[in-house]
């Protein structure tokens, strides 16, 4: 949503209405885009979002929208969300006389990992289903959300699918010394939270099962299963072969993507997987779950693969052909990063700014009749 925001701002006026962590400022513009932050409830780091930072934030949205916004005018809303952003910009839709054009972008419609996401909780997805009966229009980061919104909540509406974008990494490269890797190992890459739905114990567990002793994992990313993942490794005896990275830049990130031979996630479900497209800007063939949204592009055998995410002796055959075969590694990853440039932040802007023309000339045709007859 920030690119996009950023994207579309050296074109428009472009305003966002967030929540904010306690060390930033209430009120700043950054890259073109004025940001405004209303105060939440229990939210000490800036990425992650607590329960109480969740349910605080659409009463505090709603009078920050009313004392920030006021003087404001406005064309059109974006919410980004079904929750807790869709009421608040249900609510600055009204109050503006503006249309609200509402963004699916994953766990706000579907988590097969958390008790309170929509899909497993009654209460929240009857919310979830006047979320989405109220917007005047509605967007899906993929083909996977937009169907299970319409399956999962009765939604017979049209959904427009507009896939994320990322634009090409850069970074100065770095040879393998650089990065403290062995320099004939094969690395395989992951990079995302350490929690459940990443479900990262299936690539240590594979990784277990390789015969070729010389392959590593590099897992980029922290939260609250570090520690039994990296017991996992311990018990599995591979835990000089897993490699716990944390949080880190991202040029070193890049660095990390442009030195390995595969990339590998297998989550029980991805939005979209934007790593997955920062993997093929690396040249990367990859390796992901199914469904999802990433089988919007894709395609077994020709980017990877794509498996079930429990399946271990799967994952553990796909792994093997990558890291005997480099000749099919070189190919997948030519084919990916051509295939990247098409899932930019650039044609992801240009796809939003058409949608809100179209939406902006309909109501103005609508406004025209009405005023006539």
């Amino acid at each position: 949503m920030r690119s996009v925001a950023v994207e579309l701002a050296k074109r428009h006026d472009v305003h966002v209405l967030t929540s904010g962590a306690h060390d930033q400022k209430r009120e700043e513009t950054e890259d073109g885009v004025q940001i405004f932050r209303a105060p939440v409830l229990l939210r000490s780091q800036r990425s992650v979002a607590s329960v109480p930072s969740m349910l605080s934030f659409w009463p505090s949205g709603v009078r920050s929208a009313r004392s920030s916004l006021g003087d404001l005018d406005f064309d059109l809303i974006n919410s980004w969300f079904a929750v807790p952003s869709g009421p608040i910009g249900r609510h600055a839709a009204r109050q503006f006389d503006v249309p609200q054009v509402l963004t699916l972008a994953g766990g706000d419609i579907y988590d097969p990992s958390k008790w309170y996401a929509p899909n497993r909780n009654p209460v929240l997805g009857h919310f979830v289903k006047g979320v989405l009966r109220a917007a005047d229009r509605t967007v899906a980061v993929s083909s996977d959300v937009s169907n299970r919104a319409q399956l999962l909540y009765d939604y017979n509406e049209p959904i427009d699918v507009i896939p994320l974008g990322v634009d090409e990494p850069v970074a100065t490269p770095v040879g393998r010394d650089v990065l403290g890797w062995d320099k004939n190992g094969i690395y395989i890459v992951s990079v995302g939270r350490l929690v459940k739905r990443k479900n990262l114990h299936v690539l240590i567990q594979a990784l277990s099962k390789l015969s070729n002793q010389n392959v590593h994992l590099v897992i980029i990313g922290d939260g609250p299963q570090h520690h039994s993942l990296e017991d996992l490794a311990r018990r599995k005896g591979i835990d000089a072969r897993v490699h716990f990275t944390g949080f880190v830049p991202d040029t070193i990130r890049t660095q990390m993507l442009t030195n390995a031979n595969v990339f590998a996630l297998t989550s029980l479900h991805e939005a979209f997987g934007l790593v997955y497209v920062e993997a093929m800007h690396a040249g990367l063939p990859v390796i992901a779950s199914q469904p999802g949204g990433q089988e919007d592009y894709l395609t077994q055998g020709k980017t990877g693969y794509l498996l079930p995410p429990e399946d271990i002796d799967g994952l553990v055959a796909a792994l093997s052909r990558l890291v005997e075969n480099p000749q099919l590694r070189a190919k997948m990853g030519a084919y990916n990063q051509k295939l990247a440039k098409s899932y930019s932040v650039a044609h992801t802007a240009v796809r939003y700014e058409r949608l809100f023309e179209e939406i902006l000339t309909q109501n103005a045709a609508q406004k025209a009749e009405t005023f006539i007859t």
